[in-house]
């Protein structure tokens, strides 16, 4: 079997194997691994059986097939799916049914693609690991005993597994490129408002809006190739999400001439790195370097990170709050005063929820700042890399809402469990910049991955250069014990 979605459509169009073929391997794959891996908490297999069947009878009156004809695909069950339980992992949903599809899954099955589950998350999407009250924890397929991440944890875990060949997301602080870091696969988070988000949860069903900033949404595969493929599908506006602009999108981009021009980073502020997230930059710059390209270790002049960090607090924090009672958000306001000074994430979170309109405006003015810088910088350079996480993936710690927040091993040194997790992906959620995670291999027995940052609304020229490096780096890996029909 294929292991791309790209791959696996030209084989069906050229007869080498059936929509059913493919379908079947999947669900074979979900039935032999999902239980110990437990990414699928909805499983379609009649439906999408049928659906297959009838794609390749339809596959024998006409060969001009849609760009995902006949691919099995997986949803976050944080996307609306007609007829299909959706819950977002919030008990009170544990039997919701829509009644219409998310924008993103019903482009998807327009474009050929079926649906063979839905994956796991945690509950409303909140959280960097993946354990749901409804559905219990997904486990990384490179380590049972480490999370896969989160939010779309169950989404990053099904694609490594093969239970399918590309799955959607959602990005607020790092929620599609974290779990595709921890579980060696490649994820978009496509620019701010690029994607429509008309059908996700949270918001509740028939709930009022409250996030208006910083959420972007995005595709996981295993390729770049396929991140393109999603990206097509699924981008564009609805006529319902009115932040969508109607923006023409170039899909060719122009050709590159000359060397690639990368710049990369990794000092946050002076937070501490792994040393397997470490060896796995440096062997990338090293790669690249080798392959001709201009690889150079800079900045944008004056990108100030723990500026990035307390206007991403503030502004999350506020827009959040608005979306939960007021008893917990006042609650969750007064933890900042027995907070360190180092647990800056948190504090600015808390610090946006007490309703302060000068301050998040202000937040507002250091994003926007910001945003000018990254664009001014990437006039010069192609790309920008940085590294995902302080870690590789961690141990799982079960959630609780009044647990204390466990603390991240970075080798030997504890750090916050935010600053431990989301540090490095909040600054280009605050910007709403393209970002994709690229696999890097296996180091020391744990995949690594790499940020690969580009220009606002210039998605398909970053998935053009994120191309060049991932045929000089490699590509995806399957989890050791997993490989076969993969």
């Amino acid at each position: 079997m294929r292991s791309t979605a790209k791959e696996l459509t030209k084989s069906i169009r050229e007869g080498e194997v059936t929509a059913t073929d493919a379908v079947l391997t999947c669900l074979n794959r979900i039935e032999l691994y999902n239980p110990e891996i437990n990414a699928i908490v909805t499983l379609e297999k009649e439906t999408a059986i049928n659906t297959a069947k009838e794609m390749d009878f339809c596959l024998n009156q006409d060969k001009n097939l849609s760009l995902l004809f006949g691919v099995p695909i997986s949803i976050k069950d944080s996307f609306e799916t007609k007829g299909i339980r959706t819950t977002s992992s919030h008990p009170p949903l544990k039997n919701h049914i829509p009644t219409n599809d998310a924008t993103v899954v019903k482009r998807l099955k327009e474009a050929g693609a079926i649906v063979v589950g839905k994956t796991n998350l945690p509950e409303l999407a909140a959280d960097i690991q993946c354990w749901s009250p409804l559905f219990g924890r997904t486990n990384n397929p490179w380590n049972l005993e480490l999370t896969s991440g989160g939010s779309s944890g169950g989404s990053a875990a099904a694609v490594a597994m093969n239970f399918s060949f590309l799955d959607i997301g959602s990005d607020l602080a790092g929620s599609i490129r974290i779990p595709a870091a921890y579980c060696g696969v490649a994820g978009l988070k496509a620019t701010e408002n690029c994607i429509p988000r008309t059908g996700h949860i949270p918001h509740l069903p028939d709930a009022k809006r409250s996030v208006h900033h910083m959420l972007s949404f995005g595709v996981l595969a295993r390729c770049v190739d396929d991140l393109r493929l999603g990206l097509d599908v699924t981008a564009g506006p609805d006529g319902i999400d009115c932040e969508v602009p109607p923006l023409s999108r170039n899909k060719v981009s122009p050709i590159k001439t000359g060397p690639l021009r990368v710049a990369y980073w990794d000092d946050f502020s002076g937070l501490p790195i792994c040393s397997r997230t470490k060896a796995g930059l440096d062997s990338t710059v090293l790669q690249l370097s080798d392959a001709g390209m201009e690889v150079e270790r800079c900045f944008p002049d004056s990108f100030d990170f723990e500026a990035a960090w307390y206007a991403f607090g503030i502004i999350m924090g506020a827009e959040v709050g608005l979306g939960i009672s007021t008893i917990e958000r006042l609650s969750l306001s007064l933890i900042r005063g027995f907070l360190p000074k180092s647990q800056l994430l948190l504090r600015s979170v808390a610090l946006g929820m007490s309703f302060n309109w000068k301050r998040y405006n202000e937040a507002l003015n250091i994003r926007e700042r910001l945003i000018s810088q990254i664009e001014s910088f990437l006039e010069k350079w192609d790309v920008w890399l940085c590294p995902v996480t302080p870690s590789v993936a961690f141990p799982h710690r079960k959630p609780g809402k009044y647990r204390k927040p466990p603390k991240v091993m970075v080798d030997d040194y504890p750090m916050s469990y935010l600053e431990g997790t989301i540090s490095m992906t909040v600054p280009f959620s605050l910007t709403g910049s393209p970002v994709v995670t690229l696999p890097l291999g296996a180091v020391n027995g744990l995949p690594v991955g790499i940020q690969v940052i580009g220009k606002r609304w210039h998605d398909e020229e970053l998935l053009d250069n994120c191309k060049i490096i991932e045929s000089v780096i490699g590509g995806f890996q399957p989890p050791p014990n997993y490989e076969g029909n993969i």
